[in-house]
């Protein structure tokens, strides 16, 4: 029976971790999509970028996203938010840590193929991969941890409308019996 249970935890889980990661994932895609073309800065630079090299990217950023959003949450995920301020507190920790380790290893992995599809030395690129991941990651955790409370705000207005849609559910129900 405990097994049975958790399997179900699990699976919860990872579903959540999923839902999370991947509405994370497209937000964060369309704001910059968005304003990279609002800008002009996408005018040239999709001209001779293929379907398969922008499908790769996102999956690689997805497969990242998904792992780090799934030990984000692996301490009792999003309801963790239910304890209050101290919740909120731990999930934004732990998804400013998460964003920077997505931003480090999304630079590193882009770093590595561009100098291998290149020919570039790789200790040449190895100054330049040590300021950039670092700056990755710290970009990676701010978009981390504000990622945390947008995730939170809608967890919080889901949470609002079950609550409104139940009650009206149970009022209907109560008003069909008399």
């Amino acid at each position: 029976m405990a097994e049975a249970a958790a399997g179900r935890v699990g699976e919860r889980g990872r579903f959540e971790a999923w839902v999370v990661s991947s509405f994370n994932l497209v937000a964060l895609s369309l704001v910059g999509l968005l304003a990279a073309h609002a800008s002009g800065a996408l005018e040239g630079e999709l001209a001779g970028f293929g379907t398969l090299p922008g499908v790769a990217i996102f999956a690689y950023l997805w497969l990242l996203t998904a792992a780090a959003t799934r030990w984000a949450l692996a301490d009792g995920g999003l309801a963790d938010l239910r304890t209050g301020l101290r919740g909120l507190w731990r999930l934004v920790v732990r998804g400013f840590a998460a964003g920077a380790l997505i931003g480090a290893a999304f630079l590193l992995g882009a770093i590595l193929v561009g100098a291998v599809l290149n020919g570039a030395p790789l200790r040449s690129l190895a100054f330049i991969a040590l300021i950039g991941v670092a700056a990755a990651a710290v970009v990676g955790g701010v978009v981390g941890g504000l990622s945390v409370l947008l995730d939170a705000g809608c967890y919080w207005v889901a949470g609002r409308l079950v609550e409104r849609w139940a009650e009206t559910g149970v009022s209907g129900r109560a008003a069909d019996a008399e």
